[in-house]
């Protein structure tokens, strides 16, 4: 059985229905995602990454409130917007790769070859961000956008929506922290970049979850969202360094397979010292997140 939220004249407080609070978020995002797009449409800067913080931003949303919601339809929401958050991927990396390199690139490099890989890199990042803009202002974006904007204004939920929030909204907070919780504590120094790169996005969904909670549960979870924001900003310093690393690897085959070994000795150099990078970011995490 499903049902619209009702209409809730009064302050969004503890007693409110959660569903209006899946509504508000919903329409939240949806918002937040129509200016993403607008602002691609307008060549502004930052756009491309605007789209993807707001594609996640909602598949978060909809993931905490997967049991509140009726049918189907929001996991085929999550699945459009995970395609277009893809999309919008490639661009981003990039530029955040090129930058590292810029940074990272010492006097003892080979300039000449420091140029060459950020050429490599900015030619890339141009062709992605074409495809990339392609697709946001495409006519199947503007569906998408079309059906979120649908739903959120009046999502299909179940009965349990009609609970008020302070019965429902600790339990689905509980359970983000949980989550993140069960993944961080099996993280050590050793532990596969992958692994590392899952618990950083379950930080990033506790995040989300704890500012859509604060309006209602207040210090508590702005508490949590706190804390789960540096997790995440650590984390995500640890995987852009993971994501040079893997495409300086990339460059530094094709170098190998061109017959440019010098090319290559740099491509390696940058390599080492990205992957390096990871140690300190680790073990910082490793402290904040077991500290008493």
């Amino acid at each position: 059985m499903a049902e619209s939220v009702s209409v809730w004249t009064g302050p969004l407080g503890a007693d409110a229905p959660v569903g209006q609070l899946v509504s508000n978020a919903l329409t939240k995002g949806s918002a937040r995602l129509h200016r993403a797009i607008l602002m691609v449409e307008k060549g502004e800067d930052d756009a491309i990454h605007q789209v993807r913080v707001s594609c996640r931003r909602l598949r978060s949303d909809l993931k905490l409130f997967r049991k509140l919601l009726a049918g189907s339809w929001a996991q085929e929401l999550r699945t459009d917007l995970a395609a277009l958050a893809n999309a919008c991927g490639e661009a981003r990396d990039l530029e955040v790769i090129a930058a590292l390199v810029r940074e990272t690139a010492s006097s003892e490099e080979d300039q000449e070859h420091v140029e060459t890989i950020l050429t490599t890199l900015t030619v890339g990042l141009d062709r992605a961000a074409a495809r990339s803009k392609d697709v946001v202002t495409g006519d199947s974006t503007t569906l998408l956008l079309e059906t979120v904007e649908a739903v959120s204004a009046a999502p299909e939920l179940k009965p349990k929506a009609s609970k008020p929030c302070s019965d429902v909204l600790p339990e689905l907070l509980k359970a983000a922290d949980r989550t993140f919780s069960q993944a961080a504590d099996k993280l050590k120094p050793w532990t596969p970049d992958d692994d590392w790169h899952e618990v950083r996005l379950l930080a990033k969904r506790l995040r989300h979850a704890a500012d859509t909670s604060a309006a209602v549960l207040g210090d508590e979870a702005k508490e949590t969202a706190t804390h789960a924001a540096k997790y995440q900003e650590l984390l995500g310093q640890h995987q852009d360094h993971c994501a040079a690393a893997d495409a300086l690897t990339a460059m530094a085959a094709d170098a190998a397979a061109q017959d440019d070994p010098e090319l290559s000795f740099t491509l390696g150099r940058l390599t080492e010292r990205h992957r390096a990078a990871r140690k300190p970011l680790r073990e910082e995490f490793l402290s904040l997140y077991h500290r008493p």
